[in-house]
């Protein structure tokens, strides 16, 4: 039987509702109920980020699976009556044999783990919010940590494989201008992946050479300046969009097939697609593959430029600035300098 959507601001009706969405395996009501706890009652409210909703709607659907299987008549762990240790096995499978929405997926690195457990945690502070549950079985477990450190597990991309990928995307089809101004915005200004994705185009400020973030990590808005070749491979890109952006489409990239997504925005997931196939493509080094790699490089330079860990905290929306100190860690470029003079 078809269920309307629960109203959530009804003190009345959600415990009820979440009860019923909970015990009978109704995972888009379940996912309805953590995002409006998220936007009503979480640390960023309306500006969680969308990347957040969608690593913890991927992490609970994962719980569920675990919980739930699909097809099982019922069961082997109630969600409403789930404890400390069944989280703690379903971490221990994740780290072990990998995800549980399909086979053969790979284990998880302690680093995407722990961001599961996060978002196991807010579905679970949404239950006992709607009164269906007394108590968090997931707020005590202990996040798995990554011996590795970050600036090891996501280094930058080094700058010979930053300017062998632009090239590899000199010419000048649709496609390549798209991709070659959506990677210097990464590469060369520091936007966060799905900083990219939400950029309009009114957010290009050609004339103070400024790309506007309006909505970075945890809701905050700055500005950063442009590089001259950001600002040619922008100005290059808009020139071309007019041709394949949807009437009243504002968004800065769209896409350029597709036959639904034909002209509108350009989404993170299809950002990191194109990037990984480029990557394969020139066979760069396992290491270096992901979007992320692309900011790591542009921290990495602005540190090597100004040596002011304030500045780059300044360019990259770090709301703290000891977040930025991994640059110093990242340029290698210093590293290999103190290295050779040991074979002077």
């Amino acid at each position: 039987m078809l269920v309307p959507t629960p109203a959530w601001d009804d003190p009345a009706k959600r415990r009820v509702w979440a009860v019923r969405a909970a015990s009978e395996r109704d995972v888009d009501d379940l996912l309805n109920l953590l995002a409006y706890h998220l936007t009503t009652k979480g640390r960023q409210r309306s500006r969680t980020s969308i990347s957040t909703y969608r690593l913890y709607g991927l992490a609970v659907r994962d719980w569920i699976a675990w919980a739930w299987p699909p097809g099982a008549e019922g069961p082997r762990v109630p969600l409403l009556k789930a404890t400390e240790d069944d989280v703690d096995r379903w971490l221990a499978e994740l780290l072990d044999q990998g995800g549980h929405l399909s086979e053969g997926s790979k284990p998880l690195t302690p680093s995407t783990a722990a961001a599961y457990l996060a978002g196991l945690r807010a579905l679970y502070r949404a239950l006992v919010w709607a009164g269906a549950i007394d108590r968090n079985p997931a707020l005590e477990v202990r996040a798995p940590r990554d011996p590795t450190p970050r600036n090891e597990r996501r280094p930058a991309l080094a700058y010979p494989l930053y300017i062998r990928l632009l090239e590899h995307l000199s010419g000048d089809g649709a496609q390549e201008v798209r991709d070659r101004a959506a990677i210097r915005l990464m590469g060369d200004a520091g936007l966060r992946v799905a900083e990219v994705e939400a950029l309009d185009v009114g957010d290009v400020d050609l004339g103070e050479q400024l790309v506007i973030v309006r909505a970075g990590k945890g809701g905050k808005r700055r500005s950063v300046p442009m590089t001259r070749a950001l600002t040619a491979a922008l100005v290059a890109w808009l020139g071309v969009r007019r041709a394949h952006a949807v009437p009243g489409e504002e968004a800065l990239f769209v896409n350029l097939g597709g036959r639904k997504a034909k002209g509108r925005r350009l989404r993170a997931y299809s950002i990191r697609r194109f990037l990984d196939r480029y990557y394969r493509e020139l066979g760069f080094p396992e290491r270096y593959r992901g979007a992320h790699t692309l900011r790591h490089l542009a921290g990495t330079r602005f540190y090597q430029a100004s040596g002011d860990i304030h500045a780059v905290a300044a360019l990259l929306g770090h709301a703290d600035v000891s977040t930025s100190a991994i640059y110093a860690k990242m340029d290698r470029s210093r590293l290999r300098e103190l290295v050779s003079r040991l074979d002077g």
